[in-house]
């Protein structure tokens, strides 16, 4: 049945209600021309009818009929009839900056357990919301997702108290590029006090673009499109001839430098200011709470697509120049030695340099500064593919989070069809869900005696699996490799500046 109207800062909205929760979908937070800043949307008075999702952010399979200026909008579920104001969990989606909506993930389930309000998203994708054009005649066209996401925090913020959620209980949240931008956002001052809390599930190794990057890879882009002396003419190229230029500069990135990378947030010294890293480092964010979270087999979905993932090469490519090809085959041997029987050395080794270990790096700094922060890794693979056949690999502990115990939920987006769980899905997703919940209410994923937290000298990983169990991170002998390996190129390199 339909909601009462509830009103917003630019209009009344009226939702769905089943089962006790209200699901509004579709409300719009902003508008947004092609490489033009995003603006608020028009007012309306009548109440909005918002009970389907909104059009999707332009994408792959999505161009020849997308609605550019309208596919910001987001979605809210939220427990009818709750009796004080619920903690709110917003949630960025992943998909390789290009693909995704927030139309993949049903919060009902979520909602109902926590109590807690769910809000997902829309950003702009691709070159729409990623190629940095600032410098090259436009001059609002840099990090224009980050600032759709912003401006849909500063939304969530002035609005989601007249849903019943509390604006000063917000856990920013998101899984792979999702994630790379929770991480950009949360350090940015215009978010400063308007989250409590960080999750950020699957980020990449590599989180920022340097401005320089940033600059070539539009470079690139203008010289594939024939642009270069009139920038202005790429706000009217047809959407899969941008697409398409793009992915092909993307292939040549990845065959010529050490990074295949052509979306993510970028360090424009504007609306990203500082290297994330740098400010979870100097203690900026000690007041926030911070869970990270990877998947075990992170690399292997990457290595099966066709043709592989330019990040295998870059990843390869960066180890050994970190290390050099004597330090790259050192590695690998060891993974070889000690692989487990249905582990590939080569993907393990991947999984650690591209995810693992930068997530680790992340925690460290956050908790040298002073933060309270969690460290875990899904080894759980769920009954559904491609987990089925390829393991815990990206995207696994995604599934199991927003699943309806006791079914995995449909990806109309990602076309991925969902389906009964076995029962031990259901236990370590009914365990990471409960986590979650628990971080989003309390800031605190678990009870001390059962997950403590990651802490200088002490660095406790905790396992989704069966059973759900802690483990020391830094005891391992592939971790103390990599140490060795770090020490004796951090060596070398303080011998050269001081020679």
């Amino acid at each position: 049945m339909l909601t009462n109207a509830v009103p917003t800062t630019r209009g009344p909205v009226v939702g769905a209600e089943q089962a006790g929760v209200r699901a509004f979908k579709g409300i719009p937070f902003a508008v947004a021309r092609r490489f033009a800043k995003a603006t608020p949307p028009p007012a309306w008075t009548e109440p909005r009818r918002c009970t389907d999702y909104g059009a999707y952010a332009p994408q792959p399979g999505h161009l020849d009929h997308a609605v550019e200026e309208s596919c910001l909008s987001l979605n809210i579920w939220t427990l009818a009839g709750a009796d004080r104001p619920l903690p709110v969990l917003f949630f960025i989606h992943g998909g390789a900056f290009v693909t995704g909506g927030g139309a993949d993930y049903d919060g009902a389930f979520l909602a109902a357990h926590g109590p807690a309000v769910i809000v997902t998203i829309n950003y702009r994708l691709g070159p729409l919301g990623f190629l940095q054009l600032h410098r090259h005649g436009l001059g609002e066209a840099n990090n224009l997702a980050i600032s759709d996401a912003l401006a849909a925090l500063d939304w969530v913020h002035a609005n989601i108290a007249n849903f019943g959620g509390d604006p000063e209980a917000v856990t920013l949240s998101g899984q792979s590029a999702g994630a790379s931008m929770v991480i950009a956002l949360a350090t940015l001052p215009q978010a400063k006090g308007k989250f409590s809390r960080a999750l950020a599930l699957s980020a990449p190794g590599r989180n920022i673009m340097s401005a320089d990057h940033a600059d070539d890879v539009v470079r690139r882009v203008l010289a594939e499109l024939q642009l270069e002396r009139d920038t202005s003419a790429i706000t009217s190229v047809p959407l899969p001839q941008l697409f398409s230029a793009v992915e092909k500069v993307g292939r040549r990135l990845a065959e010529e430098t050490t990074s295949g990378t052509v979306y993510g947030p970028a360090l424009d010294g504007t609306v990203i200011p500082r290297e994330p890293r740098d400010v979870f480092a100097d203690g900026s964010l000690r007041d926030i709470p911070l869970w990270l979270g990877s998947c075990r087999d992170e690399m292997v979905m990457f290595l099966k697509s066709t043709p592989p993932a330019a990040m295998i090469r870059t990843t390869e490519r960066n180890v050994r120049a970190a290390f050099g090809d004597a330090g790259w085959e050192r590695l690998l041997a060891y993974y070889r030695g000690t692989a487990r029987l249905d582990e590939d050395p080569y993907k393990a080794l991947l999984s650690d340099a591209f995810w693992h270990r930068p997530m680790a790096d992340l925690a460290r700094h956050h908790a040298a500064a002073g933060g309270a922060a969690w460290l875990s890794r899904f080894d759980h693979r769920p009954a559904l593919e491609p987990f089925l056949s390829q393991g815990p690999t990206h995207g696994a502990d995604n599934a199991c989070l927003w699943a309806h115990l006791p079914n995995f939920i449909d990806r109309p987006i990602l076309k991925r069809k969902g389906g009964p769980m076995t029962p031990a899905d259901i236990d370590v997703a009914a365990r990471f869900q409960t986590s979650l919940l628990r971080f989003v209410t309390t800031g605190v994923p678990d009870v001390a005696e059962a997950w403590p937290r990651f802490e200088p000298g002490k660095e406790p990983l905790a396992i989704f699996g069966q059973p759900f169990h802690v483990i020391p991170l830094n005891e391992g002998t592939r971790f103390r490799l990599w140490a060795e390996l770090s020490l004796n190129t951090n060596d070398k390199k303080k011998m050269r500046e001081a020679g």
